[in-house]
């Protein structure tokens, strides 16, 4: 959209309707000598004379009324542009962007779209999954209002919102010989078998929290591979590649080929939590974060 030509289309309609210079100057809050080249300037782009002079003041050439339709219409978009953006300047109607890992898919994304599209319906979600690690970099850069992450702690100027607490369940193909047992199982259990890992770069506080659970059981972890993302972990251990340990939310996708088993004491997993860049904070942050305590933390 032209705007400088929207604007010299809002001067020729407002001529066209006052029917006098003078009062559609003062209808625009300018002078006259500005209008009149405004519509001499209009005239000479679209090479067609628009408005005539009368003894009593100006009305339309024929030309002109057969502009004066698109020029209502043309108008009144231009106003409804100038409206949105004002709007968009003060955090309303604005898209969110969100990024979410992929262990927060199933558990945290949907109840939380779907709240923010009931309370902003004007408002575009859009959700790109990516790494705990792409996520933060997204958020300082102002790429992603919003993320669903796997995070130890605030990172200025990205802070957190935890939502609920979680833990790690054993992933193992189905007809191992862990697979078929009752109750929970020791952590300990796990330190003769292969294990699938996520890499550390992509989400190091997580992958920090199972090495450690792990060397407190009384073992190191036996790395044989790394994987780019937990459904990557769900899928590899479905085929027998080895096991993996995995948020507890993820068991609750039945994947074929793949049982869970619960661990003795609850080994603690990082929480999926709601990150923002503070320095970016926006009417639609402040109303996402209230939206999520409501949905998590009630």
């Amino acid at each position: 959209m032209d705007f400088r030509l929207v604007r010299r289309l809002g001067h020729f309609l407002a001529v066209a309707e006052e029917g006098h210079f003078g009062r559609a100057a003062a209808r625009l809050g300018i002078s006259q000598p500005p209008l009149t080249a405004q519509i001499q300037a209009l005239e000479a782009e679209l090479g067609v004379r628009l408005l005539e002079r009368t003894g009593k003041g100006a009305r339309p050439t024929r030309e002109g009324e057969a502009l004066l339709p698109l020029a209502r219409r043309l108008a009144e978009n231009a106003g409804q542009v100038e409206q949105l953006a004002r709007e968009l300047r003060a955090g309303r109607h604005a898209p969110v962007v969100l990024a979410c890992v992929t262990s927060a898919l199933f558990d945290y994304l949907p109840p939380l779209v779907r709240a923010l599209q009931a309370a902003r319906p004007d408002s575009a979600v859009t959700v790109r999954e990516m790494d705990t690690a792409d996520a933060v970099e997204a958020l300082r850069r102002g790429e992603v209002d919003l993320a669903l992450l796997r995070l130890d702690r605030d990172r200025p100027p990205i802070r957190l919102r935890a939502l609920r607490r979680d833990e790690l369940v054993a992933a193992v193909p189905v007809g191992h010989r862990l697979a078929a047992g009752d109750g929970p199982m020791p952590l300990a259990a796990l330190a003769d078998e292969d294990m699938l890992v996520l890499p550390r770069g992509i989400s190091p506080a997580y992958s920090d929290a199972m090495v450690a659970a792990c060397r407190a059981a009384g073992f190191a972890p036996r790395v044989t591979r790394e994987v780019g993302s937990a459904m990557a972990q769900l899928g590899f251990v479905a085929a027998g590649l080895g096991v993996a340990l995995v948020s507890a939310g993820m068991a609750r996708l039945r994947p074929p080929g793949v049982a869970f088993r619960s661990l003795q004491g609850q080994v603690r997993a990082v929480g999926v939590a709601l990150a923002w860049n503070t320095e970016r904070e926006s009417e639609t942050t402040r109303a996402a974060l209230a939206i999520a305590q409501g949905l998590f933390e009630g």
